[in-house]
């Protein structure tokens, strides 16, 4: 899909500034697991992606990350033509080729088609970029590790029961493993592997 110039949007006002502080952002977030952050350098993303996904895309994303994107955003000329011009990242169809992954919550790629890294190199392994409908921090998931003091509450609304499974269950292959950031409007959160979940014993699993 070559770039529409119809589909075009700024960018970040002063990229530098902002792309640094962005990327303070989702540092932030990954050493602080669960934490949700706040960013607003554009005022404008891409049809079909949130604020917060496209700060997080013109902060990490260059020629040398390999990208993959869920069907519906992979289809989007707004969305293509954007990184193409922005980030001037490679897309990719295999998701296990990927340094990067941006997803919908409703067409998640499995976590075992990701690239969870190696033994001599688990840093080498995809990170997740998801949307979802809602961030909070409800006692859905209770969350313990590296970052957190004692437990953080958490809650992602839209995941599928097998896809929050699995992401529990991926903690046990530690250090191999996937990253994850949290997208939401202009709001932000982040899961490394290195995070514990625990459900919490009164959440309504119906409703999220």
């Amino acid at each position: 899909m070559a770039v529409s110039s119809n589909e075009l949007i700024a960018g970040f006002a002063d990229p530098v500034q902002a792309s640094q502080q962005v990327f303070r952002a989702a540092l932030k977030a990954m050493s602080e697991p669960g934490t949700l952050m706040q960013i607003d350098y554009v005022e404008q993303a891409p049809k079909g992606l949130d604020l917060s996904t496209w700060q997080l895309a013109l902060s990490l994303l260059d020629p040398d990350t390999p990208v993959w994107l869920s069907p519906a955003l992979a289809s989007s000329d707004a969305v293509i033509s954007n990184l193409r011009f922005h980030c001037q990242c490679p897309l990719v169809d295999n998701p296990s080729d990927a340094d990067f992954a941006i997803a919908l919550h409703s067409e998640l790629p499995l976590l075992a088609e990701l690239n969870w890294g190696t033994a001599e190199y688990p840093d080498r392994s995809t990170t997740l970029m998801v949307q979802v409908p809602a961030l909070s921090e409800e006692a859905h998931w209770t969350l313990s590790g590296p970052g957190i003091e004692h437990t953080r509450t958490l809650r992602i609304a839209g995941l599928s029961e097998p896809f929050r499974s699995d992401l529990i269950r991926s903690r046990q292959r530690f250090p191999l493993g996937i990253d994850t950031f949290w997208c939401c409007d202009n709001r932000l959160t982040a899961l490394p592997r290195t995070t514990s979940i625990q459900p919490c014993a009164n959440q309504q699993q119906e409703t999220c």
